[in-house]
């Protein structure tokens, strides 16, 4: 009797047997048990999937002479099972699609012969494998025939080239598409069928091969038969990676260890041991790509890997990539995958692969933008660059309310006002209100040094008159000086355009009155709301009480306020600067400051790119 190879001795003969596809066999049984069975059926996959098996296990479960109407669970021993298995069944007819692409083919196989009843079964199948491979017009000849077969005809296609089919085709079947198989699954099945053989077949081994099958059942069952005739009755996973060249997964591990830990010699070592070995370079390649990339899927979707390889790999590779950014995986990746595309055409592998070990493990040790930007950001806000941000937003405690002013209620008269805590400082009143428009509060200036802000509530359509806005006088000192306004504030002006031009249109909209003691009155007017909330905030008044500072030689006090019929002092604009040559803008982003202190503390440098 011939050898039977593992591949075609172990193909699936019911939908229980196929494996990892139970999203398609369960879709097809109750298709069968609900009589709601389509003309055709498309399945597609990568190869050794399951596709053609599926087709044939659906032709014998309709076909089935054990039962009077189609069955899930053919049984495999009537006339019509045999036949469908051995394919030579005169009511499946299974033809290659890439040995029969011309119109005439198609016509004389399924056009010319599908009004004829079937000989034995209740159906007559057509079976094309590879179905991407008919030519355009032998598509355009089956569309008519596809689209309204028989009651008695089914059509089941199979292909791993999808993207090949016009849409036409497509429209017309119900599609299938059948996923790679994980390799914990096909590990099990090579293990079923090891111990079916009477082989023993360690663990490793038995992932070594899925592994390498690439979520193949077809090609994994091949390896396993070729492994069988190398080493007899025991397998060890050394054995699957002397026969193949495949590199072990704890190497794979290590080397990228290293290569994340920049230890180079180590790198450099495990290449050339893998070379001496005489692994496949670009294989090594390839699973260290792999191994980068079940990194990257442990840190996104820990809990889908875990399909593929089982909770404890995935566990080991959460603990690799703990201290690595995601962002910096996925440049090792590009590096590590580049370099792969260039081995295809070297004739000197290895040379590649050091050399992109050595540029991934530059580039781990190299500054990442988004580093430098939370870099800067710490810079800016007065933290360390390595100290995380983790302060939440400030807690504001409410402020406490001054106590409000005691005002008369007939508005003719003055209303003293008095302020929060020096009960021996000046009162200052208030002077019948005119109308203006909504305006909420008018801030007035510190009274004291240690004392809290005045603030004084006004109605919604209310002013305060000049002589009633100004802080509580402070006793002149003997020292004390006359300024003169008119000299006073065109050097203000011209200061706060130079330190900060996005307030000098709010302050050039008043004017700076009159000085007496240490207190000047900024003013503006009665339709100047916006302009003197502004300014009256306390950083912008802080700031100007700064440059009166400067400009006179003494400290001043500022207040602020509005009076209707303000005379403006306008204050002459600069001259235009002159045209100059435009800068380049990388000498003025390397001369920034604070560039440059982020290159100082992340010892770099700027390149051109």
């Amino acid at each position: 009797m011939s050898y039977t190879v593992f591949a075609r001795k172990y193909r699936p003969q019911t939908f229980d047997d196929v494996v990892g596809q139970e999203h398609i066999t369960r879709t097809l049984k109750n298709a069968i048990q609900q009589n709601r069975l389509a003309h055709a059926y498309l399945f597609v996959g990568p190869r050794g999937t399951g596709k053609t098996s599926s087709a044939r296990i659906l032709a014998m479960a309709l076909n089935c002479l054990s039962s009077d109407k189609p069955t899930i669970s053919p049984c495999g021993k009537c006339d019509s099972c045999r036949e469908i298995a051995g394919g030579n069944s005169l009511d499946v007819l299974e033809f290659d699609a890439a040995s029969n692409t011309q119109v005439d083919k198609v016509r004389e196989i399924i056009i010319d012969n599908v009004k004829y009843m079937p000989a034995r079964g209740r159906y007559k199948v057509y079976l094309v494998d590879e179905v991407h491979m008919l030519s355009a017009g032998s598509f355009n000849a089956l569309l008519k025939t596809l689209e309204e077969p028989p009651q008695h005809v089914k059509f089941l296609f199979a292909t791993t080239d999808v993207q090949k089919l016009p849409a036409t085709i497509l429209s017309r079947c119900q599609r299938f598409d059948l996923k790679r198989i994980g390799a914990p699954v096909i590990a099990g099945h090579l293990k079923h069928i090891a111990a079916q053989e009477g082989v023993a077949l360690s663990d490793e081994a038995a992932l070594a091969v899925a592994v390498g099958a690439d979520g193949g059942m077809r090609d994994a069952e091949s390896m396993l038969d070729q492994l069988v005739a190398f080493c007899g009755e025991a397998v060890e996973e050394k054995d699957v990676l002397s026969v193949f060249g495949f590199t072990s997964r704890q190497t794979v591990s290590e080397l990228c260890g290293a290569l994340l830990a920049q230890d180079a010699p180590h790198a450099m070592r495990l290449v050339h041991e893998q070379a001496e070995a005489g692994r496949d370079l670009t294989q090594l390649m390839g699973d260290l790509i792999g191994h980068l990339r079940n990194l990257l899927l442990a840190q996104a979707d820990p809990r889908g890997l875990e399909e593929e390889l089982g909770r404890s790999v995935v566990e080991a590779l959460q603990a690799q990539c703990a201290d690595v950014d995601r962002e910096r995986l996925l440049e090792l990746i590009d590096l590590c995958a580049s370099a792969e595309q260039r081995m295809k055409w070297a004739s000197n592998k290895q040379m590649y692969v050091e050399v992109a070990l050595l540029r991934a493990i530059q580039a781990i040790s190299q500054v990442t933008l988004g580093e430098v930007l939370n870099a800067l950001g710490a810079i800016r806000e007065g933290r360390s660059p390595s100290e995380k941000s983790t302060a939440a937003a400030p807690v504001r405690s409410k402020p406490q309310s001054p106590k409000p002013a005691a005002m008369a209620a007939p508005a003719a008269k003055p209303v003293a006002i008095h302020p929060p805590v020096a009960t021996t400082s000046p009162v200052a009143t208030v002077a019948p209100i005119t109308t203006l428009p909504k305006f909420d509060v008018i801030r007035v200036n510190q009274v004291a040094e240690g004392q809290t802000q005045n603030i004084l509530p006004v109605s919604a359509a209310a002013i305060l008159p000049v002589k009633d806005t100004v802080a509580p006088q402070v006793p002149e000192s003997p020292s004390s000086r006359v300024w003169k306004v008119e000299e006073l504030w065109p050097a203000m002006v011209e200061m706060v355009r130079k330190e900060r031009p996005l307030i000098s249109m709010w302050v050039e909209a008043g004017v700076l009155a009159e000085i007496e003691g240490g207190n000047a009155q900024l003013l503006f007017p009665a339709d100047q709301t916006l302009a003197v909330e502004y300014v009256a905030q306390e950083n912008n008044r802080g700031f100007l009480e700064g440059i009166l500072q400067k400009v006179a030689g003494s400290p001043l006090r500022l207040s602020v306020g509005m009076r209707a019929g303000v005379q403006l002092r306008p204050v002459a604009q600069p001259p235009a600067p002159e045209k100059v040559a435009p800068k380049d803008p990388m000498e003025e982003f390397k001369n920034d400051p604070l560039i440059r202190k982020a290159l100082e503390i992340f010892k770099a440098r700027l390149e051109a790119v």
